[in-house]
């Protein structure tokens, strides 16, 4: 199963609500005719008085899409579904100058089924200069999961960005962590916690970059 995952500032002239309701709206209707898409999910940020509870990340959408293979995947985003019209609609609610990429596959690191109304705590990673895909995939799945599970016993998955391809654009990160929690209060309280702080250790050396959202997920399909 391949895993993309698109990010994107919203436009200039529109809020964060405007942004998201356009794409959970008519965006999505588009989304799902994308060919042999398996599953599309919306995180749509939790927003406080406008804003989303943490730091603004640099997007304001992300969805994530699977395919059954990367060439399920090509042929779908080379599809008119997308080329015509995707693309077309994009710019209606987002800034099409500012937008991410990652291509991965996705690990189920402790499969605890999440509450209905559960959001995401969810956390772009890069490899630190001179560390491994490996060696970053070794730490996430290791001592620093055991050290989530042990604290929080909720969902926990990671998304690992599949080789580069050649003459394809770079992903802007090598790994999203997606944590669930019953509730936005209980995903801050963790991102503020000892045990938080504790879990990031195993990562010192081999990640950076903490772009974090909080997010409900809206699934299309």
């Amino acid at each position: 199963m391949i895993t993309r995952v698109f990010i994107a500032a919203r436009r200039s002239d529109l809020t964060t609500e405007a942004c998201l309701a356009h794409w959970r709206g008519h965006h999505a209707q588009i989304g799902a005719t994308l060919p042999k898409v398996r599953a599309y999910v919306q995180n749509h940020g939790v927003l406080d008085g406008g804003r989303f509870l943490l730091p603004y990340p640099g997007f304001d959408i992300m969805p994530e899409l699977d395919w059954d293979s990367i060439d399920d995947m090509d042929a779908a985003i080379d599809s008119p579904a997308h080329e015509q019209d995707s693309i077309d609609d994009e710019a209606n609610f987002i800034d099409t100058t500012r937008t991410g990429l990652l291509v991965t596959h996705r690990k189920v690191l402790l499969d605890a089924k999440p509450a209905p109304e559960s959001v995401k705590l969810i956390t772009f990673l890069r490899r630190a200069p001179g560390a491994s895909q490996s060696s970053l995939q070794a730490a996430l799945t290791g001592a620093y999961a055991s050290a989530v599970a042990a604290a929080t016993g909720g969902r926990h998955e990671i998304l690992v960005t599949i080789p580069d391809r050649r003459g394809r654009t770079p992903f802007s990160a090598h790994a999203v962590d997606l944590q669930w929690f019953a509730t936005p209060r209980d995903a801050l309280a963790w991102a503020m916690s000892d045990a938080y702080h504790r879990a990031m250790w195993p990562l010192a050396g081999v990640a950076f970059g903490s772009e974090r959202l909080i997010a409900r997920p809206h699934r299309v399909v």
